[in-house]
């Protein structure tokens, strides 16, 4: 009888599912040559994520991988700050080309887990940063050097700067970047018209599919700009891009978006200053859907008028930690939420509220975050939100206010989730809140641990609401339960309400 087997592209796509699970990959190597081949690319895809005790030897992987060069200059740097804990085997050569199978390269990741992996190797001495920090540019060069397979390039412009990158090979790396679909540049602020840094960014691919740039508040020479501005121009299909530390040069920004605006779907600004730019170039983008505005300040509602003639329909629309007027907010709300399904927005004025209930007419998911400064009398004007899921993270210490919360919520809020940053009285807080809100609620999610007086209110709520409760977060939930309380939970279970633990309904409902 011939026993039944599988055939080489079902194993490899068996193994295609396996990629996140590192451990069961490992066993996998063992099983036979094929298996093994098929294996390597996938555990070596992004091999410095979920690094255990272990799997602390990738640091001898890597140097398996060095070229002469690299293992002098390895060599060289460890004499040279005393560390002599690391064996150095010239002779033995490596199965695999290891660092040409990497696809996610994050310098940040990378730098943490060869410092600890050094120090590991070193045996658990106590190892100067310096020296460490000294040590780890060799690695970055070799890795970059092999890797052809790079998907997702993280990287900071300060590894272009190192005696280990004097003579590397930059056109080489830029033209492997072939796959490269998203890149975050970090510029590290230097005034320094770097040679290295310089062919870097025009030797960039024009295949991203998102871009990420910090300008570490505009500490970068023109020249740098100017290449950055021409690599967002020169991309063939960018869809998703974010900048950070933009200021007086934003508008020049904005300005190269405007060559993307057949593909853009996503824009965030963070710590940026619209001082100086014109929204203008925001009406061409026809196809943007979600723009988020994170610690940003000086837009006027002078410059926010234009954005009454927007070609775009956006779907989700955040204000985060906004230095700006409100009734900046208010206007954007009331130009750009008549497509809007998702909101994110910060202690609301009156004026936000009454433009979210008039102009946000297809608004599923509403998110606001109050503050210490928040003005309780807004809370009224929610009684006419059209929304049907709102998530309250609240900062705000108020004796008065879950009370109030609760009489002014519509009911065709059906799901609510809240987070209290105050252990002070959250219990008697929420027990406020289910006393008085409407009994329609489908989905009810509170930070909030199990207690004996909390769970008979949540008895009550379902017996007043006759079972429309579907789901209840709550935190804690592996805690050991008294008697009384786990009687308690079985009753809540047997009127058909699933207890789960608390996660906020933003990540429950990503598909909206």
């Amino acid at each position: 009888m011939t026993l039944p087997y599988l055939t080489d592209d079902c194993i490899f796509y068996i193994l295609q599912h396996l990629k996140n699970n590192h451990s069961t990959l490992f066993n996998c190597l063992l099983v036979n040559r094929f298996w093994c081949k098929s294996t390597i690319p996938l555990l070596y895809a992004n091999p410095f994520i979920n690094i255990t005790e272990e799997k602390y030897s990738i640091i001898t992987t890597l140097i398996l991988c060095f070229n002469k060069e690299e293992i002098l200059q390895l060599k060289n740097k460890l004499e040279l700050n005393q560390i002599n804990n690391i064996n150095l085997d010239e002779e033995c050569k490596p199965l695999f080309e290891y660092p040409k199978y990497l696809e996610n390269y994050d310098y940040v990741t990378i730098d943490n887990v060869i410092d600890s992996c050094l120090v590991r190797c070193c045996s658990g001495l106590l190892i100067p940063y310096n020296k460490v920090y000294d040590i780890i540019p060799i690695f970055h060069q070799s890795i970059l050097r092999q890797s052809k397979n790079i998907k997702q390039l993280d990287i900071s412009t300060y590894l272009f700067y190192g005696e280990a990158f004097k003579n590397f090979n930059v056109k080489n790396f830029t033209s492997n970047l072939t796959k490269l679909n998203s890149l975050s540049l970090n510029l590290n602020g230097t005034t320094s018209n770097n040679k290295i840094e310089q062919e870097f960014l025009s030797n960039m691919a024009n295949n991203l599919r998102e871009l990420i740039i910090n300008l570490y508040k505009n500490f970068v020479d023109i020249t740098t700009f100017e290449k950055i501005c021409t690599i967002i121009q020169e991309q063939n299909k960018l869809k998703k891009f974010k900048i950070l530390d933009c200021h007086s040069l934003l508008n020049n920004i904005l300005l190269s978006l405007e060559f993307q605006k057949n593909s853009l779907v996503n824009i965030e600004f963070t710590n940026s200053n619209f001082s100086n730019a014109s929204l203008k170039s925001f009406n061409n983008l026809y196809n943007l859907k979600y723009l988020r505005f994170d610690n940003c300040e000086g837009i006027s509602l002078d410059q926010c008028e234009i954005l009454k003639f927007a070609q775009f329909k956006l779907k989700e629309l955040s204000f985060v930690r906004i230095s700006w007027d409100a009734n900046v907010t208010s206007l954007m709300i009331k130009y750009l939420g008549a497509s809007l399904q998702r909101l994110l927005i910060r202690n609301p004025t009156i004026l936000s509220i009454e433009n979210i209930s008039m102009y946000c007419s297809n608004l599923i998911f509403l998110e606001i975050r109050t503050y210490l400064s928040f003005n309780r009398l807004v809370l009224p004007f929610f009684r006419n939100l059209r929304t049907r899921i709102l998530n309250f993270y609240i900062f705000t210490y108020d004796a008065e206010f879950f009370i109030n919360l609760s009489n002014n919520i519509p009911i065709n809020i059906s799901k609510i989730s809240i987070y209290y940053y105050y252990n002070r009285d959250k219990n008697f807080q929420f027990k406020e809140f289910l006393k008085n809100c409407h009994n329609k609620f489908e989905i009810i999610s509170l930070n909030n641990v199990i207690k004996l007086d909390f769970l008979k209110v949540v008895l009550n709520y379902i017996e007043r609401s006759n079972n429309s409760l579907k789901i209840l977060g709550l935190i804690n939930l592996n805690r050991q339960w008294d008697d009384e309380e786990s009687m308690l939970l079985n009753s809540i279970k047997a009127k058909g309400v699933k207890i789960t633990e608390f996660d906020n309904i933003h990540g429950v409902y990503e598909g909206i």
